[in-house]
Order: structure tokens, then C-alpha cells, then sequence
């Protein structure tokens, strides 16, 4: 006898943009320079592509992560959309005529990994919930961002990156005047370059320029090597 889904539970799955969430990235090393070459074919460039004294960091490439562990591959270039990173290099000559510069935190986060992110922490304020909608990082129109001297040194912020609490938001309310002038400085490289900030975390910066970039499905890693 053929067995057939009842139309309301149709209508449900539908609804609900029932979808089944990707496997977690193979975390065997890849060639970066590939890997960039197969994302400029979708939309994606390095995001030193635009000023190559932007520095990088990628957390979830390592262990120092709220989560301590390793979610990209060893290889995996920082990406962005290629309006992105011009808005990077922009804000990055803003901070230099006061001797800092942008470190680059996260930039183009593979789905694969948000999926990954969200079952370790499961509250989308800080975390997107892909099955609702994926975060603005899947499309490369999302970075996440901290200061550096010139020399490279990271500069005191009001959180570490990924601390999941009031102390992460984008309006600093503590006492440090010289943590409350270096968010300062970087929310208006930032925002002055064409970001916009994200209230419940300081380093999280969108680039809303193009609405319809959000739009449906973002880049995949396998789409890109990875």
C-alpha cells in the first residue's frame, strides 16, 4: 500500500522551512589560494584584497575560541564579498591616521560551521539560528573585527570576542576611558566606511549595502573546496 504525507503536515514542513542542516567542514588542510579562486567565482575575495596591512586572525581556525575548538580548515582564507572588503580597506585607512589597524576576527563563515555554532550555543541573539534564517557571515556580509597597534598588538576592547553577556555590547558602560575611546574610533571607521553595528556585540559589523545579496542561499564550503 503507498503511503503518502498528510497535506496539513505538507503545509507544516513548508511553513516552517524544514531543510536538512549541512555536515560539519573536513578539517583536512586546504590550499588557500585555491580556495580563493573558487570563491572570486562566487562573489567572494580575500579580505586583504583591498588593503594588505589589514590583519588576520581567524578564531574558529584555532583553538582560542569561546568553544576551544577548531571549526575551519587549516588553509581557509579570510573572505568577504568583494564591496566588503573595500568598506574593510576603508575603515583600516581611517584607523591608521591614528595608529591602529583592523584585525579580522571571523569574515565569510561557511553554513556548514554556523550549523556547527548554533547547536554549541543555541541562542540566536548571538548566534544565528540557520533554521530560520542563515547570519549575515554566510554571505560574506558580516565581519567580525577588533584594533591592533601598528605593530600588531591587540589593543584592550570591552570583551574578549565571543563573550556571550552583557559585557559584549556595542554601547561600552564601563569605566576604562581608553577602552570607551578605541570602541569609539572603531565604530566610526567602521560605520563612516558603510557598517552598521550590531548592538549585542561590539566586534560584529554588517555591510547592508545590497539587500538582495541576503537573499537566499548563501555559499556553501563545499562550493568553494573546503
Amino acid at each position: 500500500m503507498k503511503r503518502t504525507v498528510p497535506a496539513l503536515l505538507v503545509l507544516f514542513l513548508v511553513a516552517t522551512g524544514c531543510r536538512s542542516m549541512p555536515e560539519p567542514l573536513k578539517l583536512e588542510a586546504v590550499s588557500a589560494s585555491r580556495v580563493a579562486g573558487l570563491a572570486q567565482a562566487k562573489g567572494l575575495v580575500p579580505v586583504q584584497s583591498g588593503d594588505a596591512t589589514i590583519r588576520v586572525e581567524l578564531r574558529y581556525g584555532t583553538p582560542d575560541n569561546v568553544f576551544r575548538q577548531v571549526l575551519y580548515p587549516s588553509g581557509f582564507p579570510a573572505l568577504t564579498a568583494a564591496g566588503t572588503a573595500k568598506k574593510l580597506a576603508a575603515a583600516n585607512r581611517f584607523l591608521k591616521g591614528h595608529s591602529l589597524c583592523l584585525k579580522v576576527l571571523d569574515a565569510y563563515r561557511p553554513p556548514e560551521v554556523q550549523w556547527q555554532l548554533f547547536q554549541k550555543y543555541r541562542d540566536d541573539k548571538y548566534v544565528a539560528d540557520p533554521r530560520k534564517k542563515w547570519s549575515k557571515h554566510c554571505y560574506g556580509r558580516a565581519v567580525d573585527v577588533t584594533l591592533v597597534d601598528l605593530a600588531g598588538r591587540e589593543q584592550e576592547m570591552p570583551s574578549a570576542f565571543d563573550d556571550f553577556s552583557k559585557k559584549a555590547a556595542a554601547a561600552y558602560t564601563g569605566p576604562d576611558a581608553a577602552v570607551r575611546r578605541r570602541l569609539a574610533l572603531l565604530q566610526r571607521a567602521m560605520t563612516s566606511a558603510g557598517f552598521s553595528l550590531y548592538q549585542d556585540e561590539w566586534w560584529h559589523f554588517n555591510d547592508l549595502s545590497d539587500p538582495a545579496a541576503l537573499s537566499g542561499q548563501p555559499v556553501f564550503g563545499k562550493e568553494i573546496g573546503l
